[in-house]
């Protein structure tokens, strides 16, 4: 059925000091930073608005350089759980004009929102994946983005963005210098849309978004120097390849080891993991090892022993809606099983959430984990800032995949 939209206009005009604040700030500033470079940019010259912009996702920062070298204001689809505080909504909501959408579950109201957007004549940008890559390759997209470009037959542009990953990973707070490229490519004129099927302008868009840093860097032999690659690599690799264990490795500057068997890699300016066996160098990439990792998770829930797949110590959990504040809630020991998770408190107090029960099981930032339960978002917060959120989104992806957004 066609979505209903309001002829009313539903977000104010924008506001132009704001949005020539930022560009001439903020966007050259990370410009410089990133050591970014544009292609295709006369694209440009003769595309004019109404169009849609579907990016790959790497950096944080990815809406500010996506608009780098795009003329024209651009609006953005962003998780609500970025808005749920007083600052993020007055400067997303109020000056921005940020189009809040909840991650992993359906959303009418952003949709429809995106839908007048385009019929009065904007630019609008949607990150297709929902999330940031976690290992530098593109991850699975939403399949709803092909049924919402379908509807809107306006003419599509995929920017590439390459080199962001080894600059700025999303599980390290420290920025690499070496060199981002995003490349422009118009995917649809537009009216064609209406005579494809979802199917095949989601295989369209799967092919356009296709990047992979590790082959990036290959190809072009840029390098990403600093002190401190590998340092909170465990946000995203929790088990050792040597002795199979989980959540006993630990990263410090550019060295990465294994408490529990001493194993030891080194990070290298390549953006890859080095180590020494038998007087031989080897290297493996954070995509390997992550693939790998998610198999032996997957053995482990199969055995089921009764076990916790793993745990934490210290979880503080806050509790919310969408865009509300969140409150402060119960603190305790964390631990995963194949059938729920329970936090223990201090005073012996179990609490339970059947996986079956949850949904938007999903990652925010680096790591911090969150989910619904009956109509209530939990957002852990571990004390320890090397935790892995990761793995316990990994977990229920593999468990109960329908409650957890895409890996």
């Amino acid at each position: 059925m066609p979505v209903k939209t309001s002829k009313k206009k539903i977000l104010p005009k924008f506001n132009l000091l704001f949005y020539l604040l930022v560009q001439l700030t903020l966007v050259r500033f990370l410009q410089f930073r990133y050591n970014l470079h544009g292609k295709n940019v006369r694209l440009f010259r003769k595309l004019k608005p109404p169009f849609i912009v579907l990016p790959n996702h790497v950096t944080f920062w990815d809406p500010v350089l996506v608009s780098a070298f795009i003329p024209h204001r651009i609006y953005f689809v962003m998780s609500d759980a970025n808005l749920r505080n007083s600052l993020a909504r007055f400067l997303y909501l109020k000056i921005a004009r940020v189009i809040p959408k909840t991650k992993a579950l359906a959303d009418s109201k952003a949709v429809r929102h995106i839908i007048q957007l385009v019929r009065q004549k904007r630019v609008l940008c949607i990150f297709p994946e929902g999330r940031a890559s976690w290992d530098g390759v593109t991850h699975d997209i939403f399949e709803a983005t092909a049924k919402l470009l379908r509807v809107m037959k306006a003419p599509v542009v995929v920017p590439i963005l390459k080199g962001g990953y080894l600059s700025r990973p999303r599980w390290s707070p420290h920025l690499r210098r070496g060199r981002m490229e995003i490349e422009y490519i118009q995917l649809f004129e537009g009216p064609e849309l209406a005579k494809m099927s979802s199917e095949e302008i989601h295989q369209k868009l799967v092919e356009a978004l296709a990047n992979d840093d590790n082959a990036f860097q290959k190809e072009t032999g840029y390098t990403y120097k600093t002190p401190n690659g590998a340092e909170f690599l465990e946000r995203l690799l929790f088990a050792c390849p040597e002795c199979e264990q989980m959540s006993t490795l630990f990263s410090d500057g550019n060295k990465f080891h294994c408490t529990h068997c001493s194993a030891e890699w080194h990070w290298t300016p390549e953006g890859r993991l080095s180590k020494l066996r038998d007087n031989k160098q080897t290297e493996t990439t954070v995509r390997k090892w992550n693939q790998w990792q998610l198999k032996l998770l997957a053995q482990k829930i199969s055995a089921n022993t009764g076990e916790p797949l793993f745990s934490d110590p210290i979880v503080h959990i806050k509790t919310g809606y969408k865009l509300e504040p969140l409150q402060e809630g119960i603190s305790g020991a964390s631990a995963l099983y194949t059938n729920q998770i329970e936090i223990t408190e201090p005073n012996g107090h179990v609490a339970a959430f059947q996986l079956d029960e949850i949904e938007g099981a999903q990652v925010l930032l680096e790591n911090r984990f969150e989910f619904y339960h009956n109509g209530t978002v939990y957002k852990f917060e571990f004390e320890n800032p090397r935790a892995s959120g990761y793995k316990y989104m990994a977990a229920i992806q593999q468990i109960v995949p329908e409650r957890a957004e895409l890996l």
